[in-house]
C-alpha cells in the first residue's frame, strides 16, 4: 500500500494497459490513414464506456475519425511517459471529451482547449437506465464531440485571421 496522500502507477506488464492509467480501447477508422490523429478522442472510465463506444459508432457513421481511451485512472496515467501519453491521447487531435457520470477524477485536466464533457456530475450510479434518464447517452456524447470539434475549428479559423 502506499503511504497516504499517494497514488503510484503499479508496475505494468507489457500486456496491461489498464496498470498504466489510459489506453486506447477503439481506434478511429480514418478514411485519411495519413492523418495525425484521429478528429475526436472519447475519454472514459467504467460504465461510461459503453455511451462512448456507442458515441463512436454515431460519429465514425458521419465521418468523423473518433477513438475511445479508456481511462481508469487519470492520476496513474499521468505518471506515464510522455510518449505514452501523447500516443493516447494525441496532441494534434482537434477534440478531447471527457464522458463521464460521476466526478471527472482528473480526466478534465487532459482535455485542452477544445474539450468537453459529456454527463451528469452529480450521478455516481452506474445504472444504464439511470445514465440515459440522466442524460449520458450516445447521442449526448456525439453532439459534445460535434460541439467541441466546431469550437475547435473556430478557433483555428480565428487563428488563422490574427485573431485570439
Amino acid at each position: 500500500m502506499n503511504p497516504v496522500g499517494t497514488t503510484a502507477a503499479p508496475a505494468a506488464p507489457a500486456g496491461d494497459a489498464a496498470a498504466r492509467g489510459g489506453y486506447i480501447l477503439a481506434e478511429a477508422l480514418d478514411a485519411d490513414p495519413g492523418a495525425a490523429a484521429p478528429d475526436v478522442v472519447l475519454v472514459a472510465a467504467g460504465g461510461e464506456v459503453p455511451a462512448a463506444l456507442d458515441a463512436r459508432r454515431i460519429l465514425q457513421r458521419e465521418g468523423i475519425a473518433t477513438r475511445v481511451v479508456s481511462m481508469p485512472c487519470a492520476a496513474w496515467f499521468r505518471q506515464q511517459s510522455r510518449a505514452y501519453r501523447d500516443t493516447v491521447l494525441p496532441p494534434g487531435a482537434p477534440a478531447t471529451v471527457s464522458v463521464g457520470a460521476g466526478a471527472e477524477v482528473g480526466r478534465y485536466q487532459l482535455l485542452g482547449e477544445a474539450g468537453g464533457t459529456a454527463g451528469n456530475t452529480a450521478l455516481a450510479s452506474c445504472d444504464r437506465g439511470l445514465f440515459d434518464t440522466a442524460g449520458l447517452t450516445a447521442e449526448r456524447v456525439a453532439a459534445t464531440a460535434r460541439a467541441a470539434l466546431a469550437r475547435a475549428a473556430g478557433a483555428a479559423r480565428a487563428g488563422e485571421r490574427g485573431r485570439p
